[in-house]
């Protein structure tokens, strides 16, 4: 070999050698690049023209400012006189624009990686609560993603994504601890539950009550006890007596209660304006209502703008899962630990939402992650209702193998369907 062959080797073996270190000093720079070309490209495209029609036609263009301020306040080094909440978003905001550049749309390509990853804990969730269930269910994959309202919020510059992702992570990853006897992973949880509780602390506060009912449920198993209606009653009454105590004493006071609810009954999409509480009790008889008001308005009679007009299609979506979810659990096998977590979850979440809010255009925003238990709680009708769908599209599978796996499914779903139906029969004998 000539000594420009054996020179020529050596340099391209350094070359090789350099490589990765070139590619990991470079990775940040990288990205930084790519958010500037996206921002010397904006004025020629789509986003843009959103950004400057659609968004400043919202009724969030408040929260947007707040939240954007906050972020450049914190990372100017200035003081932040804003609510723990809109300081705790604020914060990561200003933490992705150490990194990118200091503008809302940054923190929008991070909400539309969030409205991605939600669906690994729902996945999660509904596998857990019927564990016989395919792992494939494209049908919840698609109402996770492609919701109306979660769809447009979760673009935007706001907390409701990585509220939605920690919360549905938290339960998660609790119930894999719980399942799994593993403390590691509960003992884990305890950060991811104070960030959940920092960026809405309701949240916080009910799937402690959640997983308290959920714990209830496990140890009355643990302790072969007959799981019973009475049984369920006493827990389910003293945790709602419980969180009902932290509702009043950690969340609102009386007067404070009163204050929110005045304070939220303004702007075009309010709802029982001008009610206010003369008592506790009072509270307690108004809460049915106000739920049915919090998961299923705007009513017809609501809708006066576009945007409400957006805002009610959204309630025929939320009927039809609410129905299909009674009717899973009515119809199918479930993991009762499982099931109580998430009911529990979102009829406290519903009561105290509908307790203070009297605005449908902030309650579609606080509703969507009840809409994704629903969603999760529906799985069986929805699977049902993806293979109905494929055949009347006469979608014909390409391989023998995925036809028998369809059938397959099919036939599982119908088995536990039939033994959900001999067991409520034996339990009515």
């Amino acid at each position: 070999m000539s000594g420009d062959a054996v020179a020529s080797a050596a340099v391209r073996r350094r070359q090789r050698r350099s490589i990765p270190k070139i590619t990991l000093t470079s990775a940040s720079k990288t990205l930084q690049d790519q958010f500037d070309l996206i921002r010397r490209h904006q004025t020629r495209s789509r986003a843009c023209r959103c950004d400057r029609l659609i968004l400043p036609r919202l009724p969030y263009v408040w929260d947007i400012g707040q939240y954007h301020d906050v972020a450049i306040s914190l990372i100017s080094g200035e003081l932040v006189s804003a609510s723990s909440t809109v300081t705790t978003y604020g914060t990561f905001q200003g933490l992705l624009y150490v990194f990118f550049p200091a503008e809302p749309v940054t923190a929008a390509v991070f909400n539309g990686l969030f409205a991605v990853l939600v669906y690994i804990p729902v996945a999660y969730l509904y596998r857990s609560l019927y564990p016989w269930m395919s792992e494939h269910n494209y049908g919840v994959m698609a109402l996770i993603l492609y919701l109306p309202l979660p769809f447009l919020f979760f673009s935007l510059p706001m907390r409701d994504a990585l509220s939605a992702f920690s919360f549905l992570s938290f339960l998660a990853l609790g119930v894999y601890a719980l399942q799994e006897r593993d403390v590691a992973m509960g003992l884990t949880i305890v950060p991811l539950w104070a960030m959940v509780f920092l960026l809405r602390p309701e949240l916080g506060l009910v799937g402690l009550l959640g997983f308290g009912a959920a714990g209830s449920v496990d140890l009355i198993r643990v302790l072969d006890i007959e799981l019973s209606i009475p049984s369920l009653a006493v827990v389910l009454g003293g945790l709602g007596a419980l969180g009902f105590g932290l509702f009043a004493e950690v969340l609102y006071s009386f007067e404070r209660a009163n204050r929110e609810l005045a304070y939220r009954a303004q702007g075009g999409a309010v709802y029982l304006d001008g009610m206010q509480y003369s008592s506790w009790f009072d509270f307690l008889l108004a809460a049915p209502g106000r739920v049915l008001y919090f998961v299923f308005t705007p009513f017809p009679l609501h809708v006066e703008s576009v945007f409400h007009l957006l805002a009610f299609t959204a309630v025929p979506i939320v009927i039809v899962l609410f129905v299909g979810a009674i009717r899973s659990l009515y119809e199918c096998e479930f993991d009762e630990t499982v099931a109580v977590l998430l009911i529990v979850v979102f009829l406290a979440g519903s009561a105290g939402y509908g307790a203070i809010n009297s605005n449908f255009g902030t309650g579609v925003r606080h509703r969507i992650i009840f809409e994704f238990i629903l969603v999760i709680v529906a799985a069986p009708v929805i699977a049902r209702w993806e293979l109905l769908v494929r055949e009347w599209l006469g979608v014909v599978p390409h391989h023998r193998d995925e036809h028998d796996e369809q059938q397959r499914e099919t036939q599982e779903l119908d088995s536990h369907v039939e033994a959900r139906r001999e067991y409520s029969n034996e339990a009515r004998e």
